[in-house]
């Protein structure tokens, strides 16, 4: 890959993701994956109406997320993809995001090589086209971490938290956590457009 291209990656991650607390490991187990047909499709940002976020079937249960930005089109649109797969805990339905390189990255490159790839964990409701889509906020996290009030293996940075427990204590954190409000930041709230 080129440096340019390594480049754009990094900034669109930047910019993209909003998430700053990451999993070294997944939210499920391959059989606790979920396939609702209604996620399919495209999705507009309903605020603005500027992002789109599209949902492919994929394998094994999971989708394919595709972030885009200022154009409904990811050959026109600075785009950025993600492995993602859905899943019930408690009376919440959770999706776990993890890096997916389309084509044109190239594996053997130094750069690409020195990044580690992470999940990113996000609260999800839909339903009648309209999805909300709610990540964990950094804030209140960091604040129950510094207070040690959350026994979960993780480490600390200077602007996220890469949470490094097992997938079953992690299922076990996002239960204990789903119904407190201040653990998510406000949602982004779509529309399915097609």
């Amino acid at each position: 890959m080129k440096t340019k291209n390594a480049l754009f990656l990094i900034v669109i991650l930047i910019s993209a993701q909003s998430c700053t607390i990451f999993s070294l490991n997944p939210l499920y187990h391959d059989e606790d994956l979920l396939e609702p047909n209604e996620l399919v499709g495209l999705w507009q940002d309903a605020d603005e109406g500027e992002e789109y976020v599209s949902f492919e079937k994929y394998e094994d249960k999971k989708y394919i997320l595709r972030y885009m930005e200022n154009n409904e089109d990811p050959k026109e649109s600075d785009t950025i993809s993600y492995e993602a797969g859905l899943l019930k805990l408690g009376d919440h339905y959770f999706i776990d995001l993890y890096p997916y390189y389309d084509e044109g990255f190239e594996e053997e490159d130094y750069l690409f090589r020195s990044f580690i790839p992470a999940h990113a964990v996000l609260k999800i409701e839909w339903g009648n086209d309209k999805m909300q889509l709610y990540t964990l906020s950094y804030d209140r996290l960091n604040e129950l971490f510094e207070q040690n009030r959350i026994r979960i293996r993780h480490q600390m940075f200077e602007e996220y938290i890469v949470i490094t427990a097992s997938t079953e204590e992690l299922q076990k954190f996002i239960r204990k956590y789903a119904d407190d409000e201040l653990a998510f930041d406000d949602p982004d709230k779509l529309i399915k457009i097609r």
